[in-house]
C-alpha cells in the first residue's frame, strides 16, 4: 500500500474510534424505554445512564489531551479505544442500572482519552494543503456520529435488544485498533512532565460545573449556587497556577494569544453547543408535540447525516483552497438559517416534514463549519503544543455542548405548560449562540498559516525547551519499532 492510501487508512481508524464514541452521546435516548422496562429504574437512574457518560467524557480532556503530548497521542488513542471496547461490552452485560451507570462512566473515561487525539494525529498525518480535506471528513463523522445514534439505536433495539447498542461498539473497536496498530504513526512521545495540581483542579473544578449543570433538577438553589462556587473557585486556582507554569502547562493560556486559536474556540463553542442541543428538542418536538413515531422522527432528521457525509470531503477540499475564514462564516451562517426554519415550523405549527428541509441547511452547515475551525485551530499552535491545544479545544467544544443540553432542559422544563412556545425558545436562543459564532468566524485568519510568526509566543514554548520544533521534528515523529 503506497504512503497515500496509508495516510487515509489511519484516517479511517480515527474516524472509526471518533464515530462511536459520539455515538454514545445520543444512542441511549431512544433505547431509554426498553432499559427502564428490564432494569426498572427509577426516572434519575435512568438520566445517568446518558449524564454519566458526558460528565466522565467532558471532565478530562484536559488531562487527555496531555497526556497525548507526554506519551504518544497513538498510543492513548489507541489505548483509549481498547478501554472503550471493554467497557462496552460490560454496559452490555449489566446486571442493573447501577453497573449500568458504573459502566457508561467507564465508557466516558475512556471516550476522554480517545477524543484529543485524532486532531494531533491527523496534523502527524496530513500536509497542509491536504489537512482540510481531512477534517471535513472527520466534522462529517462527528455530526453523522451524533445524529445516527437514534436512528441506529432504535433499528438494534426494535430488531434485537437494547444491550446491543453497546455489543455493537466492540467489533468496531477491534477492526478500528488492528487498522490503527498498522497504520497511524507513532512516535516516541515528548520529555514534556506532567501538571498533577493542573489536572486535580481542572478536573475537580470541571467535574463539580457539571455535574450541577446535569444534576440541577434534583438539587436546591443553595446546592447549586454553592456547587458553582466551588468549581469557580477551582478553576480560578487552575488558571492562576497555570500562569505560572510555562511550557509545562496542562493548559496553555497562552495560546488564547492566537487569534486563530481564539476565534476558533469561540466558533466552535457556538457550533458544538447548537448541533448537540438542538437534538433533543427536535426528537420531542416531532414525537410528544407533532405525533411522529421514533423511526418517522429519525427519518426527518435524516438529510443532515446525508448531506454532511456527502458534501464534507468538497467542502475540505475548499478550505485547503481558500482558507478557514470564507468557509467557517458561511458554515455558521447556514447553521443560524437552519435552526430559525426548525423554528418557524415550531411556531407556525406547519407540516412536521418541513423540519427536514432545516436538516439538510444544518447538514450543509455541518459539512462546511467543522474543518475550517479545526484546521484554524490545530495551525494556530506549535507542534509542542498541539496535543494541550486539541485537548483544551475539545474540552471547550464538549463542555459547552453540556452547557447548551442543560440550558435546552432549562426553557423545556421552565415552559412545560406551552410546548410550542417552549420549542420555539430554544431554536431562537439556539440561532442567537450560531450567530454569535458567525461573528466569531469573521476573526479567524484569512489563510492556514496568517498566525505563523506568532506561534512560539501564543504557545509560550521556546524552542530550547523543545527541540523537536525544528531539526529534531522529524526523529521525534518517527513510528517507533
Amino acid at each position: 500500500m503506497d504512503q497515500l492510501a496509508n495516510r487515509w487508512a489511519g484516517l479511517a481508524a480515527l474516524l472509526a474510534g471518533f464515530f462511536v464514541i459520539l455515538l454514545d452521546m445520543t444512542i441511549v435516548a431512544v433505547a431509554s424505554p426498553s432499559i427502564q422496562h428490564d432494569l426498572e429504574p427509577d426516572v434519575s437512574g435512568l438520566f445517568w445512564v446518558t449524564a454519566g457518560y458526558l460528565l466522565a467524557f467532558s471532565v478530562p480532556l484536559l488531562v487527555a489531551g496531555r497526556l497525548g503530548d507526554r506519551y504518544d497521542p497513538k498510543r492513548v488513542f489507541l489505548a483509549g479505544m481498547g478501554g472503550f471496547a471493554v467497557a462496552s461490552a460490560l454496559c452490555g452485560l449489566a446486571p442493573s442500572i447501577g453497573w449500568l451507570v458504573l459502566f457508561r462512566v467507564a465508557q466516558g473515561l475512556a471516550a476522554a482519552a480517545m477524543a484529543p487525539q485524532p486532531l494531533t494525529l491527523i496534523r502527524r498525518l496530513f500536509v497542509a494543503d491536504e489537512r482540510g480535506r481531512a477534517l471535513g471528513i472527520w466534522g462529517s463523522v462527528a455530526a453523522a456520529g451524533t445524529l445516527l445514534g437514534p436512528v441506529l439505536g432504535g433499528l438494534l433495539t426494535a430488531v434485537l435488544d437494547w444491550r446491543w447498542i453497546f455489543w455493537v461498539n466492540v467489533p468496531l473497536c477491534g477492526i478500528a485498533l488492528l487498522m490503527g496498530l498498522r497504520w497511524i504513526p507513532g512516535s516516541r512521545g515528548q520529555t514534556t512532565r506532567l501538571d498533577p495540581l493542573g489536572a486535580v483542579t481542572s478536573t475537580a473544578g470541571l467535574g463539580v460545573l457539571i455535574w450541577a449543570l446535569l444534576a440541577w433538577r434534583d438539587l436546591s438553589a443553595p446546592a447549586i449556587i454553592a456547587a458553582v462556587a466551588v468549581g469557580a473557585v477551582l478553576l480560578a486556582v487552575f488558571a492562576f497556577h497555570e500562569r505560572r507554569m510555562g511550557p509545562a502547562a496542562l493548559a496553555p493560556l497562552g495560546l488564547y494569544r492566537s487569534a486563530g486559536f481564539r476565534a476558533a474556540s469561540v466558533a466552535v463553542a457556538a457550533l458544538g453547543t447548537a448541533v448537540i442541543a438542538m437534538a433533543l428538542p427536535t426528537m420531542l418536538y416531532l414525537q410528544e408535540t407533532r405525533g411522529l413515531g421514533p423511526m418517522e422522527a429519525a427519518l426527518v432528521m435524516t438529510p443532515d447525516a446525508v448531506v454532511a457525509a456527502v458534501l464534507s470531503p468538497a467542502a475540505g477540499r475548499w478550505v485547503d483552497r481558500v482558507g478557514p475564514r470564507r468557509p467557517a462564516i458561511l458554515g455558521m451562517a447556514l447553521l443560524a438559517a437552519s435552526l430559525l426554519l426548525i423554528g418557524l415550523v415550531v411556531v407556525l405549527e406547519i407540516d412536521p416534514w418541513w423540519v427536514a428541509l432545516g436538516a439538510a441547511v444544518l447538514g450543509i452547515a455541518n459539512a462546511v463549519a467543522w474543518s475550517p475551525l479545526s484546521a484554524a485551530a490545530m495551525a494556530s499552535v506549535d507542534s509542542a503544543a498541539a496535543g494541550a491545544a486539541s485537548g483544551m479545544f475539545s474540552t471547550v467544544r464538549q463542555v459547552t455542548a453540556v452547557t447548551g443540553v442543560a440550558t435546552t432542559g432549562a426553557v423545556l422544563a421552565g415552559l412545560g405548560s406551552s410546548p410550542t412556545l417552549a420549542f420555539g425558545v430554544v431554536f431562537a436562543v439556539m440561532a442567537f449562540v450560531a450567530v454569535v459564532g458567525v461573528v466569531a468566524a469573521t476573526r479567524l485568519p484569512r489563510t492556514s498559516t496568517e498566525d505563523g510568526p506568532d506561534l512560539h509566543a501564543a504557545a509560550n514554548v521556546r524552542q530550547e525547551d523543545h527541540p523537536s520544533n525544528v531539526g529534531d521534528l522529524a526523529a521525534d515523529q518517527r513510528p517507533l519499532p
